[in-house]
């Protein structure tokens, strides 16, 4: 069957013809079909049995950026990454990734579990809700996916079998460009907010030291095959309740430097940190605690990160037939090698985290945590202090000996 773009209208006769989805409503007159994707790129639709309450998420790419429209042309085989990417999570990490029903390479759409219940992370954040279990989650899917992705854990014909089948040109593409080119220079795809000094557009675009800094963590993101990443895990492409977390939208994803991914993670949640202290859903004391919150989740975020990633290393090692760690102080030795390899994702993961940042404020595709202040000199002071942290984060990456610095360098720029 050749592609087509399915429609409100259209999606049930597709369904219809698919065996899985057959067993899975047994209906389909009491089925309802809503069109509720608010994304930049795909069209995504809620199937629901009005009578059982049942219901399933359709997403279907399109070969053009939906936010732009047919003028910018994007291959929809996209999809194809983001359904090998959902299944190869799932089996890392079965508990963090929804449920794939059905899917189809020849109509570039993924059917999954609805989660409903749960929420976008980024909209709960911006309402300044607590996640108490978000850091045990996100971390655990984090080191399970990476690490097991990775040289560190495969085969090197199974790693080099995975880098191939994962070379996602067009969605790499659009990252090089918006994530580490076009918000570092004059160029017309960046969106400023007219109240934003031009001094910190400087900071960004003309510090000699940060042009530096980011053409470096350009040159990793695109020659350092480490993993295969999630590509794209703000938090936006997360969902969650007070029990449950869910990682969805992986069509970015390819093999790169595990720290694109993390750092995606706390650059996030720093720009929620400083977001809070503005025209926030909560305000006086509750803004402080709220902020504190979010500067523990961060800190949490990492060592938990680098304390299950290492246990998993070392778990693997022990059980592998080869003598590398086989001698006298070998496990000292090695518990070394690891703790030297986790500092350089350390430093990598400040480095993504700060581009993630400064091409937010600078760059096309906003985050709505600061994005939709209606009040632009509010705006611009938030900008203004994510722009401060970011910059120093990438010039001093590798200068910062934990996650408690970072913070602590946050809370002086917004105490």
């Amino acid at each position: 069957m050749s592609y087509q773009q399915l429609t409100a209208q259209s999606v049930l006769s597709y369904l219809q013809q698919q065996p899985e989805m057959t067993e899975f409503f047994t209906d389909f007159n009491q089925l309802e079909v809503r069109e509720i994707g608010d994304g930049n790129l795909n069209f995504v639709y809620r199937i629901k049995d009005l009578s059982s309450n049942k219901s399933v998420i359709l997403k279907q790419a399109v070969p053009y950026v939906r936010c732009i429209g047919e003028s910018y042309p994007l291959s929809r085989h996209r999809m194809d990454f983001e359904i090998a990417a959902l299944l190869n999570a799932k089996h890392h990490c079965p508990e963090h990734v929804p449920e794939i029903y059905h899917y189809s390479k020849d109509q570039s759409l993924v059917v999954m579990q609805d989660l409903g219940e749960l929420a976008i992370l980024r909209g709960e954040i911006i309402k300044g809700k607590v996640f108490p279990l978000f850091a045990e989650h996100i971390s655990s899917y984090m080191a399970n996916t990476l690490f097991r992705s990775s040289d560190l854990f495969l085969s090197s014909e199974d790693k080099k079998a995975q880098v191939k089948q994962f070379v996602n040109v067009s969605l790499c593409k659009l990252t090089e460009d918006f994530v580490f080119t076009n918000a570092y220079m004059d160029h017309e795809t960046n969106e400023y907010n007219t109240a934003l000094a031009q001094s910190a557009i400087d900071r960004v675009q003309k510090d000699p030291a940060v042009k530096i800094a980011v053409a470096q963590m350009r040159y990793k993101f695109m020659n350092n095959a480490q993993a295969l990443l999630h590509g794209d895990l703000h938090i936006g492409s997360i969902m969650a309740g007070p029990e449950h977390t869910y990682v969805i939208d992986p069509e970015f994803a390819f093999y790169g430097p595990m720290g694109f991914d993390v750092g995606a993670v706390i650059g996030n949640l720093y720009m929620s940190y400083f977001s809070h202290a503005y025209e926030s859903a909560i305000s006086g004391e509750q803004s402080v605690a709220y902020r504190q919150w979010l500067l523990e989740t961060i800190q949490a975020i990492w060592h938990s990160f680098a304390s299950k990633f290492k246990t998993q290393w070392l778990a693997h090692e022990a059980q592998k037939q080869d003598g590398y760690w086989r001698f006298a102080g070998a496990e000292q030795a090695l518990s070394q090698y690891i703790d030297g390899f986790i500092n350089e994702l350390f430093a990598d993961t400040i480095g993504f985290a700060a581009c993630k940042m400064m091409r937010r404020v600078l760059g096309l595709a906003k985050v709505a945590d600061f994005a939709d202040i209606p009040d632009l000199e509010q705006r611009a002071a938030i900008e203004t202090n994510i722009i401060e942290h970011a910059t120093q984060m990438i010039v001093n990456r590798h200068n910062y000996d934990s996650i408690e610095q970072l913070n602590l360098q946050a809370t002086r720029i917004l105490p």
